[in-house]
């Protein structure tokens, strides 16, 4: 082994990147003083891990870092790498031919360190050159006054540098960092033996506090649901209540226009009752007039047959009258002959008088004679005159006789004739009002059909109500159920989700971590083993038992996320957490023959999870060499067969561990977190399926709700042609009543006119 080269960069007197290479030859650096020789050995020193600024000539570590001169500025870090051959083997921890180790620190005070490029700690860096002489406490590098010190110190520290010499510092150092950390685990213990006494006292009321916080939650979520599902009932009454108030009022608005109609139709019946009494009025008086006429029809046919007989008399004294006169014409016309041959005389007379009447003296004798002769036929003209007279007054007598009878005959003939028309004339009103009643009772029969068919529809539409009733109650249930059972899911389901977003389960350490990603202050974080894995939930159990705290390893990329994330941890105390650096990780899975024909055998635990390709390796490393069997007894008998060479984990969460040590007893199937993953998945499915669910009763209950609206418009429908058709009824039996009364009233009527008329025809031919 030999120093090949040395680079020196922001070191001391060394701003810029400086490269010395160093070959076999060369046994020393030589110059004058100042020159920068003692700046060569004390960048040797701190690469290899001196952490005394003293010891490097230095009040404060910040003073190795370049500070600058009048012409140049200061530099922001400091940095060496120490370059050393390894062909014969010297760094055994190394298996390249050449080792080159790194220091930087930074100004803010982080320092780093390497080992052909890995990033390492410094204790790796110390481990790396225990027992070749190069260490902290090693002999390679005497400064000055370095042997006087080593004389003149005590035999127990000289003893360090012979043990490097031997080259058992290394073990030495091994057992004291070993003894430091039984040490510190001893105090931990005891801390953590208080911490678990101090917290035994806090669980019980802690476990009362989460029960009740669990017991809130579930109280408030129920609430909500009630809440939720009291709006939604209280919606659906004030909604049915409208629709009712809705129906009540188009209802009422019906039944006001039928009751306008009904006063309306009750007017105007009242006006039929009314005209109905003044007809029966009339129609009384009519047959009152009727009967009078009747009766004047009786008193006249007596009176009619008197005078048929005194016609038959007076026929036949016309008749000898008629006899008479003809005598008395030719009598009356032999002394109108004679009156008229007397007055032809007397004309004669009086001219001859006047023209004798100068000879009245002489001819006095003459004139007394014919005097005396004159009243002779005077007194016979007054005589036949008398008679005459008589004649005339009896044939005067006779006519206004006979005159009379043919004005009683023509009067009774037109009266027969008027009676004749009345007859028919109330015949035909008979045949109409028939008619009328007929078809006043057809209607009233098709009324009473209709109100019956209306009846029926109505009880149709009642039955058909009811099951849409029933139908629409059954959806609205379904409806109410699956939204509870919704929103009880969605609580479930946002609780879970929250404690997968805050991480809850998961340690201080990988909370900050992921959330520190999350924010981006991070890079190259995957995340928690836990959060890329999925598996049945038959298996979760097995599983979450067998990563054990692995569940909690942080997933990144590269070895350089993860030192990140550890500083990041450092700086704000964040707890611990282990890495698992993607381009580091390997896995291997168990490769026993036989093992999987074993009984009970389920399967090797990486191949029962989940996960894509890249973790592979990550999950293989992790659970490659567990096996999952169905219980306690196949566990043991495989452990046996096979040694105690793997880890064996049963379905319940019983654990054999390499070696045979076995771990068990209950477990909780509902606090990991892959359960936790599990049943948020399940959930998550079974929301999708109940949103499914959900919308199909959504729609049921619409369709029903439709159905329901239908029928009750249909059945309103049908009431209102059920009213329609019962005042049908009503309006048919009045009108029936009606035609009756009327029927009755021209039957009396025509009864009484036929008794006229075959009176006056007796009358007639009598």
């Amino acid at each position: 082994m030999y120093l090949k080269a040395l680079e020196i960069q922001g070191f001391k007197s060394f701003p810029d990147k400086t490269v010395l290479n160093f070959g076999e030859s060369i046994t020393a650096i030589v110059g004058p003083n100042g020159s920068g020789k003692s700046n060569i050995s004390d960048a040797i020193c701190w690469v290899m891990g001196e952490q005394s600024a003293r010891s490097l000539r230095g009040d404060k570590m910040e003073d190795v870092i370049f500070g600058g001169t009048e012409k140049r500025g200061p530099v922001g870090f400091a940095q060496v790498t120490l370059v050393l051959d390894n062909s014969a083997g010297m760094f055994s921890s190394v298996d390249s031919s050449e080792v080159m180790v790194t220091r930087r620190y930074y100004r803010s005070g982080d320092s780093e360190y390497y080992i052909n490029k890995q990033s390492v700690r410094l204790k790796d860096v110390n481990e790396l050159f225990m027992d070749t002489g190069l260490g902290r406490e090693g002999y390679a590098i005497v400064g000055q006054g370095r042997i006087d010190e080593i004389l003149s110190v005590r035999s127990a520290d000289r003893r360090e540098i012979f043990e490097e010499a031997a080259g058992i510092s290394k073990f030495r150092h091994r057992k004291e960092e070993s003894e430091r950390r039984l040490q510190r685990t001893q105090e931990n213990l005891v801390r953590i033996n208080d911490k678990i006494s101090e917290l035994e006292l806090q669980v019980e009321p802690l476990r009362e506090q989460a029960e009740t916080a669990r017991r809130y939650l579930l109280l408030r979520d129920e609430q909500r649901t009630l809440e939720i599902s009291l709006w939604i009932e209280r919606l659906e009454e004030i909604k049915t209540a409208k629709n009712r108030l809705q129906a009540e009022y188009a209802a009422a608005k019906a039944q006001a226009e039928a009751q306008a109609q009904q006063d309306a139709l009750y007017e105007e019946n009242d006006r039929f009752s009314l005209r109905m009494q003044e007809n029966d009025t009339e129609q009384e008086r009519t047959r009152q007039e009727a009967d009078a006429l009747a009766s004047q029809a009786r008193d006249k046919e007596a009176e009619a047959e008197l005078l048929r007989t005194n016609i038959r008399h007076r026929q036949n004294s016309i008749a000898e009258l008629k006899e008479e006169l003809e005598r008395q014409d030719s009598r009356s016309q032999d002394a109108q002959a004679e009156i008229d041959a007397q007055k032809r005389r007397l004309e004669e007379l009086d001219a001859q008088t006047a023209g004798l009447e100068s000879e009245l003296d002489a001819l006095l004798e003459k004139a007394r004679e014919a005097a005396e002769s004159a009243g002779e036929a005077g007194s016979e003209i007054s005589a036949l005159q008398a008679g005459e007279a008589l004649a005339s007054d009896a044939a005067a007598r006779g006519r206004e006789h006979l005159a009379a009878l043919e004005a009683a005959q023509e009067q009774m003939t037109a009266r027969q004739e008027a009676v004749r028309q009345e007859l028919s004339s109330v015949q035909n009103q008979l045949e109409a009002v028939r008619k009328d009643t007929r078809n006043a009772r057809r209607a009233l029969e098709d009324a009473q059909e209709d109100a019956a068919a209306a009846a029926h529809v109505i009880q149709g539409h009642a039955l058909r109500m009811e099951g849409r009733e029933k139908r629409a109650q059954d959806a609205d249930n379904a409806l109410m159920r699956l939204t509870m059972e919704q929103n009880n899911l969605d609580s479930r389901i946002r609780m879970l989700a929250e404690m997968e977003k805050e991480y809850e389960g998961f340690s201080k350490a990988v909370k900050l971590v992921m959330q520190a990603s999350e924010k981006g202050a991070l890079r190259g974080v995957h995340g928690p083993v836990a959060s890329l894995m999925k598996a049945d939930g038959k298996y979760a159990v097995a599983l979450e038992t067998a990563l054990g705290a692995g569940m909690q390893n942080i997933v990144v990329d590269r070895e350089e996320d993860a030192k990140g994330a550890i500083q990041f941890l450092k700086q704000r105390d964040g707890g611990r957490a282990t890495f698992l650096p993607l381009t580091a990780i390997r896995g291997d899975e168990l490769r026993e023959h036989g093992v999987e024909q074993e009984p009970g055998f389920v399967d090797i635990a990486s191949r029962l999870i989940r996960c894509e390709e890249r973790y592979g390796a990550i999950f293989k490393n992790l659970l490659g060499r567990t096996v999952v069997v169905e219980d306690l007894d196949c566990g043991i008998a495989m452990a046996r067969r096979y040694q105690n060479r793997f880890r064996i984990v049963t379905l319940d969460g019983q654990v054999i561990n390499r070696g045979g040590s076995m771990t068990g007893g209950s477990v909780s199937r509902s606090a990991g977190v892959l359960s936790r993953a599990n049943e948020l998945a399940a959930l998550k499915e079974r929301q999708t399926e109940l949103a499914e669910h959900l919308a199909a009763a959504q729609r049921e209950k619409d369709e029903a709700s439709r159905e329901l609206s239908a029928v009750r418009y249909e059945l309103q429908v049908a009431e209102g042609q059920r009213r329609a058709a019962e005042d049908a009824v009503l309006k048919g039996q009045g009108e029936v009543k009606q035609c009756e009364v009327l029927l009755e009233g021209v039957r009396t009527n025509e009864e009484n006119l036929e008794g006229e008329q075959e009176a006056l025809t007796q009358r007639l031919e009598g």
